[in-house]
């Protein structure tokens, strides 16, 4: 019975650690994407069996469809709430592997598989079971990019951007034709030839 405790604990604890610290990431993205995914996982199962219901229609793409979008689902679900499929072993596993990861890995996976199901039954379950895949793929994705810098430190990194240019020299190609333009005399409009 210990190892149930151990095993139920281990799993609950697990949306607040990183096996890898991401410090550098806001507390919102971090739970916002774990929380989206989590809707989105739902949601694509739910509608994944819609799509699948589809074989009463004898449309295969639909269900081929619909089997990838469970499949997606589960898959998000295993990776962001271990907790919901504690009964099978290798979920732990699974869902450590994703969390040692850097985001973009994460990223990549959920835009990739959020595609396949869209491109072969573009219907309305389809487009928002996996819709919301791949936002929590964007989402991981902004994760990945990390904190944007402070107001006055991208105001140093201009200013040292722009002292870092040899004096003399202007930037853009309009400045450039203006400069370089040579003064042309305007004699008035051409003469009209009446005999034409």
């Amino acid at each position: 019975m210990a190892s149930f405790t151990e095993k139920f604990v281990s799993l609950m604890a697990r949306p607040g650690q990183d096996a890898v610290p991401k410090d550098d990431v806001p507390w919102y993205l971090k739970y916002g994407g774990r929380v989206l995914g989590i809707v989105a996982a739902f949601f694509a199962i739910l509608f994944g069996l819609y799509n699948c219901l589809s074989i009463l229609l004898v449309d295969i793409g639909c269900l081929v469809s619909g089997i990838l979008q469970i499949c997606a689902g589960m898959l998000v679900m295993v990776i962001e709430a271990p907790c919901c499929c504690m009964f099978i072993d290798f979920v732990q596993k699974i869902a450590d592997l994703a969390d040692s990861k850097p985001y973009y890995y994460r990223a990549a996976v959920y835009c990739v598989i959020a595609i396949p199901p869209i491109a072969m039954c573009p219907g309305l379950g389809s487009l928002f079971g996996c819709g919301l895949i791949f936002g929590t793929g964007v989402i991981y994705g902004m994760m990945s990019l990390g904190k944007k810098a402070s107001l006055q430190e991208m105001r140093n990194a201009a200013v040292a951007s722009d002292n870092s240019r040899p004096i003399g020299t202007t930037s853009g190609m309009r400045s450039n034709l203006v400069d370089n333009a040579q003064p042309v005399a305007f004699t008035g409009p051409p003469a009209y030839d009446s005999n034409v």
